[in-house]
């Protein structure tokens, strides 16, 4: 018995990865070089560091005709201090940047100082909960001697289960 050879007709029956699926889509949103922007700012963190991700915001990536040479990321610092701190790591921050995507992607980073936009944050939702699932909480944790962690597993037996 002969295998078939593996082809882009007999893979495309199978699972195919949600990036897959989704670039196309994202495709005319994000135009040509939309999808390193995108994953640059998905994984800010992740590739500065927290410590320099609260106060550096990417700013823009802007692209060299010449296809040999890296882009060029422009980040704005909220402070002189966070500034000069990009400026000093900036060699370790092109590197960081670089291995996360896997080539070399950046040549260069310009930093400007000024005010960058508060990170957006979603209050939280208020889930109803009934007293009956309370009491319930709260008399399987009655024998629990530390006050603190009764009251912790209290508040996780009233929203265990609970569906957004």
């Amino acid at each position: 018995m002969t295998k078939l050879p593996i082809t882009e007709e007999r893979r495309g029956n199978g699972l195919r990865s949600y990036g897959a699926d989704i670039r196309p889509l994202m495709a005319p949103v994000l135009g040509k070089t939309g999808f390193l922007q995108a994953d640059l700012l998905a994984r800010w963190t992740d590739i500065f560091g927290t410590a320099l991700a609260q106060g550096v915001f990417p700013e823009k990536v802007v692209f060299s005709r010449d296809k040999s040479k890296g882009a060029v990321l422009q980040v704005k610092a909220v402070s002189g201090a966070f500034a000069t701190e990009i400026t000093a790591r900036s060699a370790e921050i092109l590197e960081r940047l670089n291995f996360y995507f896997g080539y070399a992607a950046f040549s260069g980073l310009r930093v400007a100082q000024g005010a960058v936009p508060p990170p957006k944050k979603r209050p939280a939702k208020a889930f109803p909960v009934s007293p009956e699932r309370k009491a319930a909480a709260e008399e399987q944790t009655a024998a629990i001697g530390d006050e603190d962690l009764r009251r912790a597993l209290i508040e996780l037996g009233t929203f265990a289960g609970l569906k957004k």
